[in-house]
């Protein structure tokens, strides 16, 4: 069992590190987030941390998996006919989320969502979106196995890419009978 918890400040550079190999690992493989040496970067991994949105899985002192949690959306999304309507605080949305190539297949993924979804049950919010870049294939298809259902692509400005099209998800919490 995977147990994902908030980053700690002191972690920074080790996420960061951890960020830059699965940049490296994703090059020519259809996990491609697109992004690069600037982003994620050390500013936006400590803002991350310091707002309480960043969050890791850990194997014996060695970070495996992160993920940015907020309701925090680009404006893009206002224009999108949501499956479900919901205010920002009744929305997760997921962002810079990856698991590292040397547990990839394992289930790790699987296990982070469940508990985000769990955490989202909780708090009694509606919905958990993503948008995912386009050629990030892998991705797309990770999500969907999870319950997410696509939704729409739009073209949204992201400081690491610039102007790209991103292919909007959307999971609906139900209950808690509904499991992957």
């Amino acid at each position: 069992m995977v147990n994902l918890r908030k980053a700690k400040a002191e972690e920074a550079e080790k996420i960061l590190e951890f960020y830059q190999k699965v940049i490296d690992s994703a090059r020519g493989s259809e996990f491609n987030p697109k992004w690069n040496r600037d982003y994620p970067n050390l500013e936006f991994i400590e803002g991350c941390v310091e707002k309480e949105e960043l969050y890791v899985c850990t194997e014996e002192d060695n970070i495996i998996s992160c993920v940015v949690l907020n309701n925090r959306f680009d404006p893009e999304y206002e224009n999108i006919e949501w499956t479900i309507n919901a205010t920002p605080q009744e929305t997760i949305i997921i962002h810079t989320f990856a698991v590292s190539s040397d547990f990839a297949g394992k289930g790790i993924g699987k296990e982070i969502f469940n508990q985000i979804r769990n955490n989202a049950l909780k708090n009694n919010q509606k919905t958990i979106r993503i948008d995912i870049i386009d050629g990030n294939v892998g991705a797309q298809k990770v999500f969907e196995k999870f319950g997410f259902e696509y939704v729409d692509t739009v073209e949204m400005f992201h400081k690491a890419v610039g102007l790209e099209k991103f292919h909007l998800y959307e999971y609906i919490i139900k209950n808690k009978k509904n499991h992957l």
